[in-house]
């Protein structure tokens, strides 16, 4: 009986979904900070679900092309746009639900609502002056994703030190990516809430528990589609390595290093393409970066935990000139029923 309400109220939170035009995406995928890990999520026991609320919130305010550092008035200059961004905050509310099917499969489903804001300045031909404006936030449902997880290898069913995991999922076209500015154009193509696409997700996971150290490397590729509107994200890599150590019970430091790679967007009917605006040339999309992630995680009680990290770019190489983040904070908590 236990049993199938849980798998019913899984079931039901996939279905209820608004169908509408796509979810939420990457924002500049390469600037937005490192893709979610599979190492953060919450791993429900047999028969046990488990539930996950996280907060994200990504700074971004300064420029990058290839991997030297710009000014914004090197960037108005030399760089030929007229239309340039100035800072950007990105916030990101997730509730993942997971449920553990046996001891060698999980299946989790998650769901975002994300708020992304933006400060802009444009070059007045007629006044031969920078102007600032700020753009109206543009928030709502973002992507939601499915995945599933197999546990492929396990030294021991009890208590196991070395553990594979392969992971299939889809990420779907739940929010909008249609969003236009007051002139009726499609606002940025990775400022919109939702990409537009069904995108595919791949993953592998290899975990080392030696008490008190817990460690994880996990990969995850994402192959992008293109959208109705033929705006198509750069596929994505990101190679997690990451670590924790119990200092008590109760009480664990985290740590890890995320290398990122995201091709360049294509956007095939120029809907979303300005080229006097820096965000809105696809020439300016995708990269490579490593990222650090401290953190820590509370463990109250018995299936509560609280965690909360800070992911900093150590290094980034971007195609052209773009906004990057100077850093990104992750708070979340979870539950296991």
């Amino acid at each position: 009986m236990k049993k199938s309400i849980i798998v019913f109220l899984v079931v039901g939170i996939c279905i209820t979904l608004p169908v509408t035009t796509y979810a939420a995406g990457l924002c500049c995928q390469l600037s937005s900070g490192v893709q979610e890990s599979l190492s953060g999520v919450a791993a429900p026991g047999t028969e046990e679900l488990s539930l996950q609320f996280n907060y994200s919130f990504t700074r971004m305010d300064k420029f990058k092309e290839g991997s030297t550092t710009r000014s914004l008035d090197y960037l108005k200059a030399n760089s030929g746009y007229t239309i340039l961004p100035v800072d950007m905050d990105m916030i990101k509310y997730t509730l993942t639900a997971g449920y553990g099917f046996s001891p060698r499969f999980k299946a989790f489903v998650s769901i975002p609502y994300v708020r992304n804001t933006m400060d802009m300045t444009s070059f007045n031909m007629m006044m031969g002056t920078w102007m600032n404006m700020t753009m109206e936030p543009v928030s709502g449902l973002g992507d939601v994703t499915a995945m599933g997880l197999y546990r492929l290898y396990t030294n021991r069913d009890i208590r196991p030190t070395d553990v594979v995991t392969v992971g299939l999922g889809v990420k779907t076209p739940t929010g909008s990516f249609t969003e236009t500015n007051s002139n009726g154009r499609f606002i940025h193509a990775h400022m919109q809430p939702g990409t537009g696409s069904w995108d595919p997700l791949f993953s592998l996971i290899y975990t080392k528990m030696m008490n008190p150290f817990l460690v994880q490397a996990d990969a995850t590729y994402q192959l992008t589609t293109r959208n109705r509107r033929g705006y198509e994200f750069g596929d994505s890599t990101a190679i997690n390595l990451s670590g924790k150590y119990a200092v008590i019970r109760e009480f664990n430091v985290t740590a890890g290093f995320t290398y990122l790679n995201v091709n360049k967007s294509s956007d095939r009917d120029g809907k979303y393409t300005n080229l006097a605006s820096l965000l809105d040339d696809q020439a300016n999309t995708g990269g490579q970066s490593i990222w650090f992630s401290p953190g820590i995680q509370v463990l109250p009680v018995k299936d509560l935990v609280f965690d909360a990290k800070v992911q900093l770019p150590v290094w980034e190489k971007v195609n052209g000139i773009q906004l990057v983040s100077r850093y990104m904070v992750v708070a979340g908590v979870s539950y296991n029923f």
